[in-house]
């Protein structure tokens, strides 16, 4: 990886959890799977009332449902998805990291390849939903 040229700021990275609305997926599952214990530290859960998410350490469950409510964990169609990626580039973000964890954690290795599949290529082909 090269440093940026003299003169720019930093490259902005994010990872971004997401899973395609499917109907026998509840999206707080995967969710929960994939933030669950950060959902239980302190310093995690006070940075996202900072931010306006109303989570307790002590219910991870419910902050789970938050962080979907949210959209912090981004759910929806493909192109939905897609949309509210290319948002994070609209708003000066270098590089979002669609992370499909939560799905791999709750339904396997196929589920969330074909979820990223599906959200990647709406980028790819620029038909992305805001």
């Amino acid at each position: 990886m090269s440093a940026p040229a003299p003169g720019a700021g930093p490259r902005i990275v994010t990872v971004v959890h997401a899973a395609v609305t499917r109907p026998e997926r509840d999206p707080a599952h995967p969710a929960h799977l994939a933030a669950g214990a950060h959902l239980q530290a302190a310093h995690y859960t006070g940075m996202l009332r900072t931010a306006g998410i109303d989570v307790d350490p002590s219910d991870p469950r419910g902050g789970a449902r938050a962080l979907v409510s949210s959209g912090l964990f981004v759910t929806g169609s493909p192109d939905e998805i897609a949309g509210r990626l290319a948002a994070y580039h609209a708003a000066g973000v270098d590089e979002v990291v669609v992370n499909t964890a939560g799905v791999w954690l709750a339904e396997g290795p196929r589920a969330a390849v074909r979820d990223a599949e599906e959200i990647l290529t709406c980028l790819g082909r620029g038909d992305a939903t805001h």
